[in-house]
């Protein structure tokens, strides 16, 4: 465990908030990986400022390509700390009464750490079928890296045979998450003086209405469930909003960015249909008689895909066979497990630390979920030596 624990401290070292390069952990990464003989490749952003690692160790077809194998998939960015109150320096690791505190230790260093340190062990495996590891950027705004990733492999004939994302579930085996978006709608009004409201369109207050809207849309969703998740509905509400320039002006924009959390077998388009429809009809006609031009632009930033539960997967199969779970769970946060379904990669979720951790200040990761972590590594290491 100490090998394990010493790289989890040096990868929450490296700063890289999703708004930053993380090149630095890349190099750290793969030159461990080379070490332990791994065979590397890239996909970069369009600014070559941020790359995924897709590495592997263990067996390859003739002409060189990797076949079938175990994905141990993680992202390499955090989430920011401003304004955030912590105790402790978010990135300098530090161990209190058995849990490890730093940005990233469970969300999600800690297995990516974790699985790094057992390279070595990999690559003195007798294996029978490799070993990938899929370090991806930008996760936390939206999984996009991901998708450039897994376009590299579709392109080079590498098809892995199941995915191990190793998100916080307390080592608890999840093979269903929700799918999700952001999107931001520009509530585009008409200025004038606020003495005299009617003589233009406040686009403030047409963003209030907006918001009150998706309030009422998400109730007409509760009715659609699945107990296996909670909450059992997709959830859909705004989340920053803009707006204005000064108390005696109405304004001519405001912006608010929303998001919708969806059940993972639905379909979302509906959701974007809805509200626009119900914008058009109750909201946007009152400020359309104020003010010809006032209109709500909507703009999809991120989606990502939810992860259907499939319990005859051999990602669940053999999670099941070296956790002894009874079942799968589902749950309500996403993940890049649907990335990976979607491409065909049978994915399950299954990492140290707990979700409740995620994204809070002084975030943590107990030691005992990094010990269990690498004892079920190692079942997966011996998996594919057989």
């Amino acid at each position: 465990m100490t090998d394990a624990l010493a790289l989890v401290k040096a990868l929450i070292a490296f700063d890289t908030a999703s708004r930053d390069s993380n090149l630095a952990l890349i190099d750290f990464a793969q030159g461990l990986l080379e070490q332990a003989g791994a065979r590397c490749r890239r996909s970069y952003d369009a600014t070559a400022n941020k790359a995924n690692l897709f590495a592997t160790i263990g067996p390859a077809k003739e002409n060189g390509e990797m076949d079938g194998g175990y994905v141990l998939s993680g992202h390499t960015d955090v989430v920011p700390v401003d304004g955030q109150d912590w105790s402790s320096d978010p990135f300098k690791p530090e161990v209190r009464d058995g849990l490890l505190y730093g940005r990233g230790a469970c969300d999600m260093k800690g297995f990516v750490g974790v699985a790094l340190s057992l390279a070595p062990a990999i690559a003195k495996a007798k294996l029978k079928r490799p070993i990938h590891f899929a370090l991806s950027y930008d996760e936390e705004v939206g999984c996009a890296g991901v998708g450039g990733l897994l376009e590299d492999l579709k392109a080079n004939d590498i098809k892995p045979a199941l995915a191990i994302i190793g998100e916080p579930t307390l080592m608890k085996l999840v093979g269903a998450h929700k799918g999700g978006a952001k999107l931001v709608t520009r509530c585009c009004g008409k200025e004038g003086h606020s003495s005299q409201p009617d003589k233009g369109a406040n686009a403030v207050m047409m963003a209030g209405e907006f918001m009150a809207l998706l309030e009422s849309v998400q109730g007409e969703l509760r009715a659609d469930r699945d107990p296996r998740f909670d909450p059992p509905w997709t959830t859909l509400q705004a989340t920053v909003v803009h707006g204005g320039t000064a108390v005696n002006i109405l304004a001519k924009e405001a912006e608010v960015t929303w998001e919708y959390r969806f059940l993972p077998d639905r379909d979302p388009s509906r959701i974007v249909e809805r509200v626009k429809a119900r914008v058009e009809a109750e909201v946007l006609p009152k400020y359309r008689a104020r003010a010809g031009e006032a209109r709500f632009d909507t703009t999809l930033h991120a989606h990502y895909p939810g992860l259907v539960m499939d319990e005859a997967s051999p990602a669940i199969v053999l999670a099941r066979e070296l956790t002894g779970a009874n079942q799968a769970e589902a749950v309500a946060y996403g993940t890049e497990a649907g990335h990976f379904q979607n491409y065909g990669i049978p994915a399950v979720i299954c990492g140290p630390g707990s979700i409740e951790q995620a994204h809070r200040p002084d975030e943590f990761c107990a030691l005992s979920e990094l010990e269990a972590c690498e004892a079920f590594l190692r079942k997966v290491i011996a998996k594919a030596s057989t």
